[in-house]
């Protein structure tokens, strides 16, 4: 007990003592009455009650002092109790509201401050593939299929089968759907690569492309021979196999791009660098408009003409005697680097450094969907057409097996809409391809018109050379122009919806608005709950240290 309370229980006995003076007698005896201890939880109770009170007093926040005065009726503290509540009941639904959409949709696509002229992007890749696949001086498809479809099998030579069963795979799904065809076609394999046949047969750049000029320079020499679906096209300012592929997970048996050039002065995420002249490859031009662009007559031999059905792809096509004008938009979409750390689910988009293809170097949509759908008609067919990359342990299908690739394709779209639209998960289809978060696209808008190529030559070439004779009898001219529509375009940006400063002052602001809370008001909680309970505990131990022993009947204690 303090020297207070001996005082408050025998007042008679300390009366007659002045402060200086002591008792007569000492050591004295004293008796005091028991008294009922108290419990640890009711001082715990006690101490936290008076903590609470005191942080009421001197708290910033709005309403708490209110709650803590004693000048307040039980019903005022109730009512400011329930306020405060609903404060902050608001105050989390409006931060809980406001992280959710951060959490789910982080990712803003806005358009880009500044402009930007066409020569800082490259040119389109223009990939050329003629509607005539096979010299028809050198291969006369309709006989040789007549004649294999209607029991001459045993008449063609191996020579001729190879053929025949090669361009059998550029026929689109017609040729295939009627099951006898998988029946005739099973009984013969190609005996040699596939591409190696086309490539003897198909038609050569001088037969596709008359005249080319590009910056008033003839690039004609600079298209260069690709593998398609289409079979053999041929390619302006493509990449080359190096940077498109990883040539170590590839066959060798035949190169899938033929083009050379490199792009040492250029990337997809840094644009052209500052050592590009305007030669650097890729080739860029200089401004917008016919004048600006590519032109291109294509051609087309006479005795080529045939019934050749085409495979269904994305084309524009450039019929016979047309002049076609191609007015290209650029769609440019970069993305902030402060986006790096957030998962690719949530921004909905890959950097080329996190999703790493197998068979491709440079990632993108397009691309992603090619390896997905290889690996898919592996699955099911044990084979890939011949076009689609492929390790050197897959064989490419054999004539009798496209049937079975083609139903490949519709499958997986089958299995992709079903996964989008009904939320199913099928393993055997973990494509996961998201968009690229750096990519360029070109959206085209189409003119056309007649094109008198006739006329044209003999006005041009008639007084000079005589030869253009063999020309207008003997060939079918068109015209191509590609060219951008405007000298620059905005290009969009992905950036962040909410950055953690973005996110941290919405929320202050939130809190500010409905309970008056500021970071003092947060350190002042944070010293309540540690620093003050810390304080009091410690001055405690140290009263505690200070009273005076008070005993029973028969046992001495001394004051001092």
């Amino acid at each position: 007990m303090y020297q207070s309370d001996h005082i408050r229980e025998f007042p008679l006995l300390y009366r007659k003592f002045t402060p200086t003076q002591k008792p007569a007698v000492s050591p004295v005896i004293l008796q005091s009455k028991e008294v009922q201890p108290i419990s640890k939880w009711s001082k715990i109770r006690s101490g936290l009650q008076d903590l609470f009170m005191e942080f009421c007093r001197h708290s910033t926040i709005h309403g708490i002092s209110h709650i803590g005065s004693r000048q307040r009726s039980l019903f005022e503290k109730f009512w400011w109790a329930f306020v405060f509540l609903l404060s902050m009941y608001g105050c989390a639904k409006l931060i809980d509201d406001m992280y959710r959409k951060w959490d789910e949709n982080p990712v803003l696509v806005a358009f880009d401050e500044k402009a930007t002229p066409v020569w800082n992007i490259p040119f389109p890749a223009i990939t050329i593939c003629p509607e005539t696949k096979i010299q028809k001086n050198l291969v006369n498809f309709t006989d040789l299929f007549l004649r294999y479809a209607h029991g001459d099998r045993q008449g063609l030579n191996r020579t001729e089968l190879n053929i025949l069963l090669a361009s059998l795979q550029l026929c689109n799904e017609w040729f295939f759907l009627r099951p006898e065809y998988d029946r005739i076609y099973e009984y013969f394999n190609l005996s040699e690569s596939i591409v190696n046949t086309l490539q003897r047969i198909s038609l050569r750049l001088d037969d596709i492309i008359y005249h080319c000029r590009l910056h008033n320079v003839l690039c004609k020499p600079l298209f260069s021979e690709t593998i398609t679906e289409e079979g053999i096209c041929m390619t302006f300012n493509g990449l080359s196999s190096e940077e498109m592929f990883h040539k170590d997970h590839l066959h060798s048996d035949y190169e899938y791009l033929s083009e050379t050039k490199v792009s040492e002065n250029w990337t997809l995420e840094r644009g052209y660098s500052s050592a590009a002249n305007l030669s650097s490859y890729p080739y860029r031009v200089l401004g917008s408009g016919y004048q600006a662009g590519i032109k291109v007559h294509l051609m087309t031999t006479k005795n080529d003409l045939d019934d050749y059905p085409q495979v269904a792809s994305k084309f524009i096509r450039v019929t016979l005697n047309r002049d076609i004008a191609v007015a290209v938009k650029p769609q440019i979409i970069s993305t902030e680097a402060a986006l790096y750390d957030y998962e690719p689910v949530r921004r909905q988009c890959y950097f080329n450094r996190e999703r790493q293809l197998k068979f491709f170097r440079v990632y993108s949509q397009p691309n992603c969907e090619l390896e997905c759908l290889t690996n898919f008609t592996l699955l099911l067919c044990g084979c890939v057409p011949y076009w689609m990359p492929r390790s050197s342990q897959t064989r490419f299908c054999e004539t009798y097996e496209i049937r079975c690739a083609l139903g490949a394709q519709q499958k997986l779209m089958l299995l992709n809409a079903q996964n989008q639209i009904q939320q199913q998960s099928d393993k055997r289809i973990k494509c996961d391809c998201l968009p690229a978060c750096n990519s360029i696209q070109y959206d085209a808008e189409i003119t056309q018109t007649m094109f008198n190529f006739k006329e044209t030559i003999k006005l041009r070439l008639g007084p000079i050379n005589i030869t253009y004779q063999d020309i207008v009898d003997n060939k079918l001219l068109s015209k191509l122009e590609v060219y951008f529509k405007d000298v620059q375009f905005i290009t969009s940006k992905r950036t962040e919806m909410y950055g953690l400063t973005d996110f941290v002052a919405s929320c202050g602001g939130i809190l500010g608005l409905c309970m008056g809370v500021s970071l003092l008001s947060l350190v002042e909680l944070l010293y309540f709950s540690t620093i003050r309970p810390f304080m009091l505990v410690k001055r405690t131990v140290q009263r505690q240290q200070k009273v005076v022993q008070v005993v029973g009947p028969g046992k001495k204690c001394c004051y001092g």
